[in-house]
């Protein structure tokens, strides 16, 4: 179900109105060289959509990072925990980790909440 709310918000939404409006008036821009990027740009920021796209998108990625970064995150914290509480670590060098993070359904579920703060961040 997430997924589906992230391809929306982030692919689909984006794109809704991008018909709309395109093809008034390209014959008697043809002959400037900035034509066509001009009308394939004309909806590439989401500060162009109408207000109820936006919305929709803000509701979908509050959605993506309040449901499913915070379970992560309270998942991470958890085992994190439970691991340094038992001794439970692994030691690369100087660095100590959690023993859960060396299967690979630990490691990539890490990856995978680093990458949703790195959007949130970039939001």
């Amino acid at each position: 179900f997430t997924l589906i709310v992230f391809i929306c918000s982030q692919a689909i939404m984006n794109h809704l109105s991008m018909g709309s409006g395109s093809g008034s008036g390209s014959a008697s821009n043809d002959s400037s060289p900035d034509s066509s990027s001009a009308s394939s740009s004309e909806y590439s920021h989401t500060t162009d959509l109408p207000i109820e796209v936006r919305v929709a998108i803000f509701v979908c990625r509050c959605f993506i990072y309040i449901c499913s970064m915070g379970q992560w995150v309270v998942y991470h914290a958890k085992y994190s925990m439970k691991d340094f509480r038992n001794k439970a670590i692994v030691h690369y060098g100087r660095c100590a980790i959690p023993e859960y993070l060396c299967a690979w359904q630990g490691w990539s579920s890490l990856l995978l909440t680093i990458f949703l703060f790195s959007m949130l961040a970039m939001e």
